[in-house]
């Protein structure tokens, strides 16, 4: 009996530690999956934005004893592009897209409106709207905030279809709900930048525990290989928010007075090398498992547990229980990088980041900005989409000369116009689903590749909204206050998700969509039945658009990005020679190894789009493996900047070294496809490099010998070997 009952008790013990086990990963992966609450307060602000402009719509309707629905419903449509659209950090700039704001929805509605009254003049609009709306973009964010909400006001006139004789009601409720929305956004809801930026780095130590549990994952199942990819993702994911952590040094608001820009970067690369550092021991001590025998396994999964969630008294004394095991050389990296976080936290912890460095030559003022958010987030791929288009020898006026916001614009009002003639034929009173469908495709897009993405996201979305709609309208069963609660959680819910699933968004869009049926008394399985159609007619119109007319091919976007990556890379590893013939730099080494990740994330993002968008050929397997020695070039640089950075003597060995992988990686820059490199045997320069390697004295500078190695093996891989020549017989 006392045997069962100790049994018992082991196991509610265990169940209980793997439940407060999942608790704590479920709320770091929480707090990793939002760097600074951005998406939780994107919702958020929609959320207050539209049920207090409901209100206020009300209250007008009710003032001037007209009906509340319509004013309802496009205030509300008005307040919810304002919450989202309007993203400036500093209140003089959101400002002035709040000043402006009135004038693009009244000239929306206004438009919409009018033109409605002769059908043919009204669809000429509509595709001249759609194309404007685009088109605009070339200005900047803001523009692109203005043209949509000009679209969207257009767009929401046609749909709910009002009187002449309203205009100007509608039109008193648009402006009530702009200046409405506007005070809230310069006040309440602006955001404190100094807030932002801990609540980043919050999110910067939860993505990094995130990554120790992972690395406990393949300790635990060595022979799982989907553990270690888990563990790359996480990551690549620090890196994102690493980046996006940057791109708020840009705002001298973020830090406290007298805080040091260098300082708060040189600690974030930091964090950086030393996960990439302990992740990449874990997996060799997972791979080596076999022979290391249990009792150091356990001692590196106390070791990690006490890193990821202990304090740091607690932590060191777990790192000491790998003290007689120092003599694997993983568990020496594990423990050295473990050591090294754990410096690096308590920096943080005690205020020595943002008290600054008065050696750090980057505090005097010639910080430079790397990362330049858009709207708060980390930058898409339209620049780079930009510098695939060949102007050079096209004729003055001819399409080859286009900017690539021109490019979009003939193609959203094309796709636009192809969209009301098939949404016609489907349903003369319902195209502008299809419409739709094809202009949104276009939204935050810069190729084919993402276009074809966005529009499949938007038609699953669209199939799986379509059946909870049905069963929601059904629970709801018509009345307002529930109705009004479904539409006040999905707009939360759409936003929320947004950035991270476009197919979540639209599913939320489409229940809400459901609901808005609902209250016009218009809903039924058969209207939800036409939307898909349009829905689908719409999407298909603008992947083909986009993959037909004046299309921004994605795999040279992805050449445009490598060729990007190299570069930095070569420019880092100058750098890195010219500190190792002890000369300084001309530029940051840190600095360098900022934009080095940017280039490696657009590379990463890229590469998705291309291997999971792409409908026709391709090398997917090969362009990914590529991806990921790049990848893995990025994170040996890293290394060695940093290693590089710290006291030691000059060595021109090393130097020349250097020197000689910085020509090399400009030589694969300049290579129009990888593919088409034909390197020796050997490895070519880069193998030449790992050779000289190997005969250095091992005492000599090993941080930086052994980065330099990497970075050799890497870009020696990135040469096809040649191919053997096959007799004919």
């Amino acid at each position: 009996m006392t045997s069962a009952v100790a049994r018992a008790s082991d196991l509610l013990d265990s169940g209980s530690d793997r439940i407060r086990q999942e608790l704590r990963d479920t709320r770091d992966r929480f707090i990793a999956s939002d760097p600074g609450a951005a998406r939780l307060r994107q919702g958020l602000r929609a959320l207050v934005a539209l049920a207090s402009t409901i209100a206020l719509e009300a209250g007008l309707a009710a003032l001037l004893g007209r009906p509340a629905m319509l004013p309802m419903l496009i205030g509300s449509v008005v307040a919810v592009l304002m919450a989202s659209g309007v993203k400036e950090g500093r209140r003089r700039a959101a400002l002035v897209t709040v000043l402006c704001c009135p004038v693009a929805a009244v000239g929306g509605v206004a438009l919409g409106v009018l033109t409605a009254e002769v059908h043919l003049l009204g669809l000429v609009t509509f595709v001249l709207v759609s194309f404007a709306a685009v088109w605009v973009r070339r200005f900047g964010p803001r523009w692109f905030t203005l043209g949509f909400l000009t679209w969207q006001s257009f767009f929401f006139a046609l749909f709910l279809d009002p009187p002449v004789q309203e205009l100007p009601f509608l039109l008193l409720a648009v402006l009530l709900a702009c200046v409405w929305v506007g005070a809230l956004l310069l006040t309440v809801l602006h955001e404190d930048p100094e807030a932002k930026l801990r609540r980043v780095v919050a999110a910067l130590r939860a993505r990094a525990r995130t990554g120790v549990a992972a690395a406990l994952e393949v300790i635990d199942d060595p022979g799982d290989r989907r553990k270690v990819l888990a563990l790359r993702k996480q990551l690549i994911q620090l890196r994102e928010v690493a980046l996006l952590l940057d791109g708020q040094l840009a705002d001298e608001r973020s830090l406290p007075e007298g805080a040091s820009p260098g300082g708060m970067r040189r600690w974030t690369v930091d964090i950086e090398i030393g996960m990439d550092e302990l992740c990449s021991a874990a997996v060799d001590i997972a791979d080596g498992s076999a022979v290391l025998g249990p009792e150091l396994l356990d001692a590196v999964r106390r070791a990690l547990t006490a890193l990821g969630w202990d304090g740091p008294e607690q932590a060191r004394d777990a790192l000491r229980l790998l003290d007689p095991f120092q003599e694997t050389p993983a568990v020496r990296r594990l423990s050295g990088a473990a050591g090294f976080l754990l410096d690096a936290v308590q920096q943080w912890d005690s205020g020595e980041v943002l008290r600054g460095d008065p050696g750090d030559r980057l505090d005097d003022g010639d910080f430079e900005p790397v990362i330049t958010l858009v709207g708060g987030n980390l930058p898409g791929s339209a620049a780079l989409a930009e510098r695939t288009l060949d102007r050079d020898g096209a004729p003055r006026f001819g399409p080859s000369r286009l900017r690539l916001t021109t490019r979009q614009a003939v193609q959203a009002g094309l796709a636009a116009a192809l969209a009301i003639v098939v949404g016609e034929a489907i349903s003369p009173q319902r195209y502008f689903w299809a419409v739709i469908a094809a202009f949104i495709a276009f939204a935050g897009t810069a190729t084919s590749g993402e276009t074809l993405s966005k529009g499949v996201a938007r038609i699953s979305g669209t199939l799986v909204g379509l059946v909870a709609s049905v069963w929601v309208a059904e629970l709801v069963d018509g009345r307002t206050v529930p109705a009004l609660v479904v539409i006040a959680v999905c707009i939360f819910g759409a936003f929320f998700l947004q950035p991270v699933s476009y197919t979540a968004m639209i599913f939320f869009v489409t229940v809400l969509l459901g609901q808005l049926y609902t209250l016009l008394g218009t809903f039924s399985s058969q209207l939800l039945e036409l939307r898909l159609e349009e829905t689908v007619a719409g999407a298909v119109i603008g992947i083909l658009v986009s993959l037909l007319v004046l299309p921004t091919h994605s795999r040279a976007t992805l050449r445009v990005a490598r060729k990007d990556f190299l570069d930095q890379l070569g420019g880092l590893l100058d750098g890195v020679a010219d500190t190792l013939d002890g000369r300084t730099p001309e530029n940051d080494l840190i600095g360098g190894v900022v934009g080095l990740d940017a280039a490696a994330r657009q590379l990463i993002r890229l590469r998705r789009g291309l291997t999971r968008g792409r409908l026709f050929g391709g090398d997917r397997v090969a362009t990914r493996h590529r991806v990921s020695v790049l990848s893995s070039c990025a994170a040996a640089a890293r290394t060695l900047a940093v290693a590089t950075g710290t006291p030691g003597t000059a060595r021109p060995e090393l130097a020349e070294a250097a020197r000689t992988l910085a020509t090399e990686a400009r030589r694969l820059a300049d290579v129009p496809a990888l593919v088409d490199v034909r390197a020796d045997e050997n490895g070519g320069p880069a193998g030449d490099v790992a050779e000289s390697l190997d005969h250095l004295d091992p005492s000599v500078r090993p941080a930086v010998r052994r980065a330099l190695r990497r970075l050799a093996d890497g870009l020696a891989l990135l040469g096809p070997r040649p191919v053997p020549e096959v007799s004919a017989r």
